[in-house]
């Protein structure tokens, strides 16, 4: 039977995902800065709103997730003890006033880290097939597709295998599966591509899987990487169908990363795929291209836990309103449980937010803190072992906040905070601009509102990537044509 044969034939009936070695070198615990992070899969950025903003666009409600915002930035947990198991996660909360809706509610961090030295690790050999997309819609693109080719391989090892698979109307091997020794061999066959036809991204990353298939084991991480504006109309074009092969894929130990090009690129459409297991994307502008492939891809294709599961115990005079930052959640979220099917490494501390109902602080004081319950919280190793905690969720205060008063236990939560409150914001002016509902006076209200939190983070920090969200959010107003400078 062909490649091609066993691929398709695992798609039609797969079986539940087993785990897979991934080799990393844990060893015992670490200080603050000397720890790896990690990231919840999905969305590793919120490149494509950047870019639509650059432009002087205002981005759709399908353009940005929280998940993507939060992978940015450090949100590193201040005070958390030293990281003893592959992953480690940590609570932290703030009391402050949601920018959306007006409410005050309890922010409540879940913070995560790993136990991993950047100095020791290594990450295994890559089984890599490279999937590219060259069909009519990607000819404003293939620059900076060829570009970022040319980064992966220039980052590859000379243990790692490759292989190159190109579609449009068709797919079409141009580099077998091989042993990155020649590496000219594969700059040439990047130069060589051109764009024209339609777009069978079906028959792509079928084609793509199958390349790398025989050579999946338990030493290597096997990852199919495609490269596309995510536009399929050629074969099935429907998320199901990708759902379907990415499943597939993922119980024979394969993971997928979509790295998106162009403005047009169908954020919403791969964000219905990249929340399953092994699954992450980023957007590729051009200012991304040695970033990603020069200081993250060996993160990007290192899974650290499969499977983490938070069931959410508030204590009596609150309950969980939300939750910020977990991919796919409208299928991963239900009630006070959350999952998510992949973390991964990541040179930044992740995080997800809950947030629980502030209106009847005064029924959780305990002592000098507010005690907003516990998380229990379990996760699979990729060696199969299921690891269990239980945490409490305190916020400390000196004195009780008065009606309106923000509380925070340090700087950090304040980022956390601030970051959470731009997405809210950014959802909320958005999506009414889009509706045409939007208010101006309101959403200048609000977008000041969300600007002076991110200074006053940064007033503490001297964090460059606030400083970054606080131009994003001035720009924005400017694509909105709202008045006004800095708050």
């Amino acid at each position: 039977m062909s490649t091609i044969s066993r691929i398709a034939a695992r798609w039609r009936s797969f079986v539940l995902p087993g785990f897979f070695l991934l080799g990393l070198e844990a060893c015992g615990s670490y200080g603050a800065g000397d720890y790896l992070g990690a990231t919840p899969g999905g969305a590793q950025d919120m490149g494509l709103a950047r870019a639509k903003i650059a432009k002087g666009q205002v981005p759709t409600l399908d353009d940005f997730t929280p998940e993507g915002l939060y992978s940015e930035h450090d949100l590193e947990i201040a005070d958390a003890p030293p990281c003893g198991k592959t992953l480690c996660i940590n609570t932290a909360a703030a009391l402050e006033v949601g920018l959306d809706d007006d409410q005050r509610d309890f922010f409540v961090q879940l913070g995560m880290q790993s136990n991993i030295s950047p100095q020791e690790f290594k990450r295994k050999p890559l089984n890599l097939g490279v999937v590219i997309d060259t069909s009519g819609s990607m000819g404003g693109n293939l620059g900076g597709v060829k570009s970022a080719l040319h980064a992966l391989v220039d980052h590859l090892k000379s243990d790692d295998r490759v292989a190159i698979v190109e579609f449009e109307s068709t797919a079409n091997t141009i580099v077998e599966s091989t042993l990155v020794s020649d590496k000219s061999k594969l700059h040439a066959a990047i130069d060589e591509l051109e764009t024209g036809g339609s777009t069978d991204m079906e028959e792509g990353m079928m084609r793509g899987y199958a390349e790398i298939d025989e050579f999946v084991n338990p030493n290597t991480l096997s990852r199919l990487m495609v490269f596309t504006d995510a536009m399929p109309n050629t074969g099935g074009t429907g998320a199901e169908t990708f759902q379907s092969l990415v499943k597939a894929a993922a119980a024979i130990d394969i993971g997928f990363t979509f790295f998106g090009f162009g403005t047009q690129f169908d954020a919403a459409f791969v964000d219905q795929i990249a929340h399953l297991r092994g699954g992450n994307y980023r957007f590729v502008g051009p200012e991304d291209v040695k970033p990603i492939f020069e200081d993250e891809l060996d993160f990007l294709v290192t899974p650290l836990a499969y499977n983490l599961r938070v069931n959410t115990k508030p204590m009596e005079g609150t309950s969980l309103r939300t939750v910020y930052g977990v991919p796919g959640a409208a299928e991963h979220v239900t009630g006070n449980l959350l999952d998510v099917t992949t973390v991964f490494l990541s040179k930044r501390k992740g995080g997800i937010v809950l947030r629980l109902d502030g209106a009847n602080i005064e029924t959780l004081v305990n002592g000098s803190a507010l005690d907003l319950g516990s998380v229990d919280m379990s996760y699979e190793t990729p060696e199969g072992t299921t690891e269990m905690t239980t945490l409490p969720v305190k916020l400390p205060f000196p004195t009780l906040p008065m009606v309106g008063e923000s509380l925070y236990p340090n700087a950090a939560m304040k980022r956390t905070t601030a970051v959470t409150n731009e997405y809210l914001v950014m959802t909320n002016v958005c999506g009414k601009f889009q509706s045409g509902q939007l208010d101006p006076v309101d959403a200048t209200t609000r977008m000041d509102a969300a600007i002076t939190q991110l200074m006053n983070a940064n007033a503490e920090l001297s964090d460059p990537n606030l400083t970054r969200e606080i131009e994003l959010m001035q720009k924005l107003k400017q694509n909105l044509g709202l008045s006004g400078g800095m708050p």
